[in-house]
């Protein structure tokens, strides 16, 4: 009787050891998984920086293209009674309200989240990356645009 005892005490030590070690390879390779999503997701935010890098200097490239050096050109915010001259050295409009202490919301810098969008009262901008949903007539981005002439903004 004591060797059937031992040997269901050995086969139910067997079977607790087989599934700890079934365990510990389940937790293993969550482990690698996890550790692998991350560097997928470190490798994917990197890969989203560079991009946004390389667009911010495409930006200023097409700034000074678009208006010559040396052309200054008056844009008032309305809200906060401040008159500036923006040339293309400042970048967009979102660069030379900060530069200024004219409060705008902030959010990409890249002008897809919308939260820079500000009335124009007058006057008109061009618009530096493309859009898949362009702001309405009256509106504007500024985080991603630059005026074309004089230009009155609510902001």
């Amino acid at each position: 009787m004591e060797w059937v005892i031992q040997g269901i005490g050995s086969g139910i030590v067997a079977a607790g050891l087989f599934r700890l070690a079934w365990l510990l390879a389940g937790v293993w390779r969550r482990i690698r998984y996890r550790k692998q999503q991350r560097c997928f997701a470190r490798e994917a935010f990197c890969r989203r920086v560079q991009t946004a890098k390389s667009r911010h200097l495409d930006r200023k490239r097409t700034e000074s293209a678009v208006t010559p050096a040396g052309s200054g050109i008056e844009v008032v915010f309305v809200r906060s009674g401040k008159t500036c001259t923006w040339d293309p050295s400042m970048g967009s409009l979102l660069e030379l309200a900060k530069r200024n202490n004219v409060h705008v919301p902030v959010g990409c810098r890249a002008g897809k989240c919308g939260r820079c969008l500000t009335a124009i009262k007058s006057g008109a901008v061009s618009y530096v990356t493309s859009f898949q949903n362009r702001p309405a007539s009256g509106w504007c981005v500024l985080c991603s645009s630059i005026p074309t002439g004089t230009l009155i903004l609510d902001a």
